[in-house]
Order: C-alpha cells, then sequence, then structure tokens
C-alpha cells in the first residue's frame, strides 16, 4: 500500500482514458468485466522495462522494485482508478470474415484475434463469448500519484502504454487498447542491441501507414488480417518451423503438433493497437518489438539470426500490405 502522507514531494496526475476496443479484463470471477488497478499497474511495468536502456536484468529489476515495489519493499507509485457504473458485454461483432487456407469455409478476423475468449456452441452453430468484456467508448480515470523524482519515469511509461499497448487479456492483439487526450502519441527511438527482454532496440519497427476507418472493427480488422497473412504466408500448411519463432505455443485442431511447440512458452513480438484519431476515426497498427531469442530457458543456444530471419520476413509481407514503413 502506498501511503502519501509519508512523503514529500508527492506528484498527482489524472488522466481520462476512453475505451478504444472492448476490453477484458476481470477479477476473481475471470468471466466477469470489472476494471482493477493491479493489471493496469502490471502493464505499466511491462512498458517501463521496454523502456529500460541496459540489459542488466538484476539493476533492472532492483530499480524496477524500487518504483513499483516488490515482496520485499513498498510501492512508491500508487496507482487508483475512477470510474462510472460499467455494463459489461458478451456478445462481440463479428468483424471482417477471411478464407481459411485449405477449408471451404471462412474465418472472422476479430474470432481469430480473440481466440481462447469463446467456445463454439454446436446447437447454436456460433461462437459464444464466455468472458465479458467492457465496451468501446466507456471512459474511466487512471489517476497516479508518485515522488516527483520518479516523474520521468513513471510518465514515460504511462505514454508508451497508451501509444503502443492495451490492458487485460489479448491486448498484444488489438484488444484493450486505450485512448487518453492528454498523453499524445509518444514516438520511441532507440540504438540499442537487442536484449534478453522485450524491449525497445535499433531492431523495433512501427507499421502504422495503415488506412482510417470509422469504426474499431474495421480498424482492428486491418491489423488483423494483415498480421494473420503475414503469419500464414511463412511456411506451407501443417508445417511450424517457422511459425514456432512468432508464438508458442502452437494449437490447430486436429493437427499433430510437435510437443515442444504445442506446449512450448514463447510470446509474439508484435503488438497490434488501434488508435482513435483526432478526426474521431480510427487507425491500426503494428509494433515489432523483438528480444534476444531463446528456443527455452534450458535451451542456451543461440537462435536470434534464425529468430529475427523469420520475423524479417513477416515484416516484409506487413509493410507491403501497409504501403511503407514509417
Amino acid at each position: 500500500m502506498f501511503y502519501v502522507s509519508r512523503f514529500k514531494d508527492i506528484e498527482r496526475r489524472e488522466y481520462e482514458c476512453e475505451v478504444v476496443t472492448p476490453l477484458f479484463l476481470g477479477g476473481a470471477d475471470p468471466g466477469k468485466a470489472e476494471l482493477r488497478v493491479p493489471p493496469i499497474k502490471a502493464a505499466l511495468r511491462f512498458w517501463w522495462r521496454a523502456l529500460y536502456g541496459e540489459d542488466k536484468v538484476e539493476s533492472m529489476l532492483q530499480k524496477e522494485a524500487l518504483i513499483f515495489g516488490s515482496t520485499e519493499q513498498k510501492t512508491m507509485v500508487s496507482v487508483n482508478l475512477d470510474y462510472p457504473p460499467i455494463t459489461p458485454v458478451l456478445d462481440m461483432p463479428s468483424g471482417k470474415m477471411v478464407p481459411v487456407k485449405g477449408k471451404t469455409y471462412k474465418t472472422s478476423i476479430i474470432n481469430y484475434l480473440s481466440y481462447g475468449l469463446y467456445e463454439y456452441k454446436k446447437d447454436l452453430k456460433k461462437n459464444v463469448y464466455n468472458k465479458e468484456h467492457i465496451e468501446p467508448s466507456y471512459r474511466f480515470k487512471i489517476v497516479l500519484n508518485f515522488h516527483k523524482s520518479l516523474e520521468a519515469d513513471v510518465l514515460s511509461a504511462m505514454k508508451v502504454m497508451i501509444t503502443y499497448g492495451g490492458i487485460g487479456a489479448r491486448s498484444r492483439n488489438g484488444f484493450g487498447s486505450l485512448h487518453c487526450s492528454d498523453l499524445p502519441g509518444y514516438r520511441v527511438q532507440s540504438n540499442d542491441d537487442l536484449k534478453s527482454y522485450t524491449s525497445f532496440s535499433k531492431h523495433a519497427k512501427l507499421f502504422n501507414e495503415f488506412r482510417k476507418s470509422n469504426t474499431w472493427e474495421e480498424a482492428l480488422s486491418e491489423i488483423g488480417e494483415r498480421y494473420r497473412d503475414a503469419r500464414l504466408r511463412l511456411e506451407k500448411q501443417h508445417t511450424w518451423d517457422e511459425r514456432k519463432y512468432i508464438a508458442m505455443p502452437i494449437e490447430a485442431k486436429n493437427e499433430k503438433i510437435p510437443p515442444d511447440i504445442k506446449n512450448g512458452r514463447h510470446a509474439k513480438p508484435y503488438f497490434l493497437h488501434v488508435n482513435k484519431t483526432a478526426d474521431g476515426k480510427y487507425q491500426g497498427q503494428i509494433l515489432f518489438l523483438p528480444y534476444r531469442y531463446k528456443a527455452s530457458v534450458d535451451d542456451r543456444s543461440n537462435r536470434v539470426d534464425e529468430y529475427l530471419a523469420v520475423c524479417g520476413k513477416m515484416n516484409e509481407v506487413i509493410q507491403e500490405d501497409m504501403g511503407g514503413i514509417k
């Protein structure tokens, strides 16, 4: 717990945030939609790490603990929420439908991106979401209290979270994107080498020349389709030698996937995000944020070259579809 009265020179910031894409955030009952502080603080931690300029994990963790707290140290930053009543929703618009390679049917890009948050009901012949979400256009406030010496760290993390990330389930797939008019787009440029954790480096790329759309569904469907298309074009159907470098585990019905790929753990280095523009429209972007890849904790072999080569193929396809990298 953070006690403001114990400190001098405390800064307070309030930011009104608007939900841009469906926000899947729950509490004790994971199926119920609920705004909670811990996931937001966790997102701030993640993006603070992404901005950290050195690959010295021990010193990074020490500074992170000083700012955000740990099991042994109290936090120097408090995060509170101020929000009106929530009307949770289960139904989700289907979004754009695209063909499934080698199949006679189509799939919804929105369903593709939210895989795992619904189940197929045979009697209804459709996917039914089992997790509620907070709808776009909902507004709430994030209230930050911190010592003024931490202002640069805390506000940079907040700006980057709003610009590139999201909160809640499937945030890397574009869900839980937020808009804050008090925090304009925050461009990060870095000449650092790859680190052992996800962070900005000279290899990072921002794909942001997608068209503007009238709805969040159109914007998210566009970048979702571009990501899916690039991933599927890496190699032939029923093979995962290259797709395993993008993300694991890989799941596919009626497929014999090697155990190390089916059970492996590797978060994809792509962050899909939807911005709400000044003219009230929606525009998607994809951030490529790689790290120094290893197949697993136990595998000390260097797989960076293969990893970057596969991601390079993905990036070329995304660039072609988008029209350029900015």
